[in-house]
């Protein structure tokens, strides 16, 4: 699949301000999965984005306004080929050489132990029971890919998708409170139980195809589709297939509709935009339009 991103960031604070120091995390991944075929930053005031890879081996352009302002806006586009049609195409494991098969993986490359050991506000240690549902244990003798997909359907049991919340709760408690979340809050819950099972697990933010917002077939007629909006899901290192993704939001496994942009431990990690500047202190206003294009789509007749 051949995609075109374009992102338009806006900021506008209600007094002057100046040095302003911007980090984005927006523009897609280049490895085995995707390719980054064009990338363009374009900011105003206008100002030189520099372009460097933080620790977790994303992508993150900074860069400043020095000058008194009140406004401040950029414009990402991109090009991106995805390739993973098929997130079943990998060699399958015998199920008692799995655990052996990430030893390894995690004695090769220490730094994967950070998706293993990491706990926080947002992905703390599971206790055994949530919302009165037991919470799922590791099973011995059964594939790593079955248990995830088993592992869908307990944290539906606990939280149902809310594509329409404006934003993540706050911690896993006030999420098995409200029995709803989004994206991000599931894929925390996920990987939060994921972790306790031993297996490297991170969070992800992406795009995705422009379908997945359309309404379903449910909806009245008429219905418009939903705003796009960056999605999260969880990447799991799978024995045999490395890093696979897992959408708990829609229970599927990540395909070549899914456009990685950044990962990290949990959402802190993978923020879209950081800045800080000098004024008053007071909030600005954020405003953001994404839209995602199949270029490779075929006209309708």
């Amino acid at each position: 699949m051949k995609y075109r991103i374009e992102c338009d960031f806006g900021i506008r604070f209600p007094t002057p301000v100046r040095e302003h120091h911007c980090q984005i995390r927006l523009a897609p991944w280049e490895d085995g999965s995707q390719s980054l075929i064009r990338l363009e930053l374009r900011v105003s005031p206008s100002a030189e984005p520099v372009a460097r890879y933080d620790g977790f081996g994303n992508l993150a352009h900074h860069f400043g306004v020095l000058g008194v302002h009140r406004e401040l806006g950029f414009t990402l586009t991109a090009e991106v080929e995805t390739r993973l049609s098929n997130p079943f195409d990998f060699p399958v494991l015998d199920p008692s050489r799995e655990r052996a098969w990430l030893l390894d993986s995690l004695h090769q490359a220490p730094r994967l132990w950070d998706f293993v050991y990491h706990q926080g506000r947002l992905t703390p240690k599971l206790p055994e029971l949530i919302a009165e549902r037991p919470t799922p244990v590791w099973q011995e003798g059964v594939p790593v890919l079955a248990q995830i997909q088993d592992a869908f359907a307990w944290v539906h049991g606990v939280a149902a998708f809310a594509p329409q919340a404006a934003e993540s709760v706050t911690d896993l408690d006030t999420l098995f409170q409200a029995h709803q979340g989004t994206a991000a809050d599931l894929t925390h819950l996920l990987i939060a139980l994921l972790r306790g099972w031993g297996l490297p697990a991170r969070f992800v933010s992406g795009y995705q195809d422009a379908a997945w917002f359309e309404p379903d077939d449910e909806a009245p007629a008429g219905t418009p589709p939903r705003p796009q909006t960056l999605h999260h899901w969880a990447e799991v290192l799978v024995p045999g297939a490395g890093w696979r993704g897992f959408d708990p939001a829609f229970g599927l496994l990540a395909d070549d509709t899914y456009i990685r942009v950044a990962v990290g431990r949990d959402a802190s990690d993978v923020s879209p935009l950081r800045h800080t500047c000098k004024g008053t202190g007071d909030p600005p206003e954020l405003t953001e339009t994404l839209k995602v294009t199949r270029l490779d789509q075929t006209p309708s007749a």
